[in-house]
């Protein structure tokens, strides 16, 4: 397969720490914070991340989804453990590959040991899918 050559990544966004071993699997991340703060996650769509349309494979949006929600949810709960309790995604457009994508947590909110966040991600200005979860914080 010939190499991939992304494009340059959008500035103010620098390279994120790895959440874990599988994580690093995906690819490079960046991120940077938004006006309120928020983290902002980013990646280009590579080719081993499509699938035969040449598009970001549906089961990779949602692992990015999921992946970009605990680290959220890390970020507010530093030292918890946690695991994702319910996934839900809603697909709304392709992304092609090639494309910068961007991962916006958009709400958060606990109740009692549970926390359910939202995340949008987004190419080229535009949603490509809601993904919403919720994870429950384990004792420490």
């Amino acid at each position: 397969m010939p190499r991939f050559a992304s494009p340059p990544v959008p500035p103010g966004f620098v390279r994120a720490r790895s959440a874990s071993r599988f994580f690093t699997t995906l690819g490079r991340f960046y991120q940077h914070k938004n006006d309120q703060d928020r983290p902002i996650y980013g990646l280009h769509i590579r080719p081993k991340h499509g699938n035969r349309h040449g598009t970001g494979h549906g089961g990779f949006l949602a692992t990015l989804g999921d992946s970009f929600m605990a680290d959220f949810v890390n970020l507010g709960f530093p030292g918890r453990r946690m695991v994702t309790t319910e996934l839900k995604i809603k697909y709304l457009r392709p992304a092609r590959i090639g494309l910068w994508l961007e991962g916006h947590c958009i709400a958060m909110q606990q109740k009692g040991d549970y926390v359910d966040v939202v995340c949008d991600l987004m190419a080229e200005g535009k949603r490509v899918c809601r993904t919403e979860a919720r994870f429950k914080l384990l004792d420490g």
